[in-house]
């Protein structure tokens, strides 16, 4: 009996390091709380530390395990219910540029960004972003290129699909969608994060189209191996995918996490408010968030054939541009990008930045992505 008394409080225990890895220290403790009285030279401290009425220590124990019951069913509970504005003036002050509209045979309305005459170049943001983080980039790139930036799939203003549909493949047929109906015959693309993913997607989808990628810190699937590291790296895929717990957790505190995820993907970044603000802001209109949270879903429950869609590597020149501060750029994968990429591709990783390189190093950013597109 004892054997197995102790078998059950070491899952305890493994459970509540898994939690407490999946940035939920304050459940974590409680759930391991919860076992210590299974786990033999745990219990032996708990009898000597309660009195040894037997009926008071089960009150308390009762009153801890209630206490992390009421604490775990009214977590992220607040809810945010704005009404969500669909006036032009709120929409224009997105971006200090123009933003238009286009209907998409899907049935979607796109929203974008669109500055400037010649070749095209598309701009495609991540999470948690909008299209508007791009406003410096176009403001020098539209000096002598057509930029257009679209608000992705789910991402206010743009439509919210209603089959819960953020697959990566579904996101890139937008793209290729929405370049057809703006007249694009041929096109670069700068994808940054899930842009990024998009952007190889795209590719592979209209080769005859995209003429360059380039990549911005998110390396081609075929070179993400599954380390430890990099686990570790992405656990916040497992908090963000798990459905309305990852709408909950994301939202408690006031998006509290939205902005951790900002330092710890980009510990240099030092206005990084002046990004997540506007995109909190959009999350608190109904549905926003669980739409840009929509990615991480569909990602954990991709099919095997879209799998090996996105595993194909685009026949075009690609530039994988990274951060050292970003956990993402670890030395194999960047040297798998440079061992696997196409032929006019190139690979670099940046000093003193993180996730979010145009932003970060704006001067250095600009000048690499304008030599590599011309």
């Amino acid at each position: 009996m004892r054997l197995i008394s102790n078998l059950v409080a070491i899952l305890i225990f493994l459970l509540g390091v898994i939690t407490f890895l999946l940035e939920e220290p304050l459940f974590a403790g409680g759930i391991i709380l919860l076992g210590t009285p299974l786990f033999t030279p745990t219990a032996k401290l708990w009898v000597k530390a309660l009195p040894q009425r037997k009926g008071l220590r089960l009150i308390v124990f009762a009153f801890l395990g209630l206490a992390l019951l009421v604490s775990v069913s009214s977590f992220g509970r607040k809810t945010y219910w704005e009404e969500e504005p669909r006036e032009r003036a709120v929409i224009d002050a997105l971006s200090q540029h123009p933003i238009h509209s286009a209907q998409l045979t899907n049935g979607l309305t796109y929203w974008f960004i669109e500055k400037g005459e010649g070749p095209a170049v598309i701009l495609l943001h991540g999470f948690p972003d909008l299209a508007s983080t791009w406003d410096e980039t176009i403001a020098e790139l539209s000096k002598t290129h057509r930029v257009i930036a679209p608000f992705l799939r789910g991402y206010y203003p743009t439509s919210i699909p209603e089959n819960d549909d953020y697959y990566v493949k579904s996101v890139a047929e937008d793209i290729v969608a929405l370049a057809q109906v703006l007249g694009v015959q041929e096109y670069s693309l700068i994808g940054q994060d899930w842009g990024a993913s998009v952007a190889y997607c795209a590719a592979n989808l209209a080769p005859e189209q995209v003429q360059k990628v380039v990549a911005v810190a998110i390396p081609h699937p075929s070179c993400l191996m599954p380390t430890p590291e990099l686990l570790f790296a992405g656990r916040h895929f497992f908090i963000l995918g798990s459905g309305e717990y990852g709408v909950r957790y994301a939202r408690k505190s006031g998006f509290e996490y939205i902005e951790r995820l900002y330092q710890r993907w980009s510990p240099d970044y030092v206005d990084f408010t002046e990004s997540s603000e506007p995109i909190i802001e959009t999350f608190k209109y109904p549905l926003r968030l669980s739409a840009a949270l929509g990615y991480y879903r569909s990602f954990a429950s991709e099919t095997e054939e879209n799998s090996a869609f996105y595993n194909r590597i685009p026949q075009i020149p690609i530039y994988f541009m990274a951060g050292e501060h970003d956990d993402i750029a670890q030395p194999e994968i960047v040297k798998l990008m440079e061992e696997k990429m196409p032929e006019g591709s190139k690979t670099q990783v940046f000093e003193n930045s993180g996730h979010f390189l145009h932003h970060e190093i704006f001067p250095e950013f600009i000048r690499e992505v304008k030599e590599f597109i011309d």
